[in-house]
């Protein structure tokens, strides 16, 4: 089992493994190594309080490879693939999305803190079970600062030339991404590094800002606060001068085609409007 690697993701709540030892089977194939280890650690999470079933919420084409756990208030959805599997943790005690802890961005921090000492005594315990089976931890460092959190995206992203986190994220203020396009907000205004913009937030609807940094095409990394961000698209970005208090002023948004025809309109006579009125069948008195 010496290809196989496992990460733990604290900050989105996640416990991911992956088959590296480069197996040659076909994709359509009903089994893999890996399926056993899973089968073994599951056993070992039922022998420590966890009740796991197959999860009722997916078709039942596909049920064999989806998993439900719950111990206490916290719970995983689980699947599993050909390269590996990975559980996703989450609680429904504190939540955003209408539909749950589920559904729910930055798992971890929402968590109470009972819940959250619960999952990360129960991975440790996953991580100490998998490494006795001669599986290898590849968790990343885990890092408390939004800065910190992007710093580290930038140096695993091939996209950015940086390649460790000996730099300050402020170095990057006043620049752009490259290239014509995706830099650009809502109201077409260019989108600098360190800039600070302004977008609604997708679940809540609530006016949110923060600190602006490039990640990849039109994406951008919005700092909102000192240990959390978002990752937002530049469309869903503006300033905040069209504002009045809090309310974004309604600005003009009709297609030029639209006001070049009426332009156009205003300029001809009643003899020219009749005629194109008649044209489209409508009866002039």
């Amino acid at each position: 089992m010496k290809g196989y690697t496992f990460n733990i993701g604290k900050d989105s709540a996640s416990f991911s493994f992956i088959n590296d030892t480069e197996e040659k089977r076909d994709i359509l194939d009903r089994y893999w190594s890996h399926y056993g280890t899973l089968h073994r650690l599951l056993n070992f999470m039922r022998s420590r309080g966890w009740c796991i079933q197959n999860d009722d919420s997916v078709g039942k084409i596909i049920r064999n490879d989806y998993f439900y756990g719950k111990k206490g208030d916290l719970e995983f959805e689980l699947h599993r693939y050909p390269v590996g599997f990975s559980f996703e943790f989450y609680q429904n005690i504190v939540f955003e999305n209408i539909h749950g802890g589920r559904y729910d961005f930055d798992r971890f921090n929402k968590m109470p803190y009972l819940v959250k000492l619960v999952f990360l005594n129960e991975t440790r315990y996953m991580k100490a079970f998998l490494e006795g089976l001669g599986c290898i931890d590849n968790t990343k460092p885990s890092y408390k600062l939004a800065e910190d959190k992007i710093k580290r995206n930038l140096v695993e992203s091939w996209h950015h030339p940086q390649k460790s986190m000996d730099f300050k994220l402020s170095d990057l203020d006043g620049t752009t991404c490259e290239g014509d396009y995706n830099h650009t907000d809502r109201d077409k205004n260019i989108i600098h590094n360190g800039e600070v913009k302004y977008f609604r937030c997708s679940i809540s609807g609530r006016l949110m800002r923060g600190k602006v940094y490039h990640n990849i095409n039109n994406m951008w990394w919005v700092i909102v606060n000192k240990y959390n961000y978002r990752n937002i698209a530049d469309f869903e970005l503006f300033d905040v001068h069209n504002f009045f208090g809090l309310k974004r002023l309604k600005q003009d948004k009709k297609p030029k085609e639209y006001l070049d025809k009426k332009e156009k309109l205003q300029q001809s006579s009643s003899k020219e409007l009749l005629n194109e009125l008649k044209r489209r069948g409508i009866k002039v008195s």
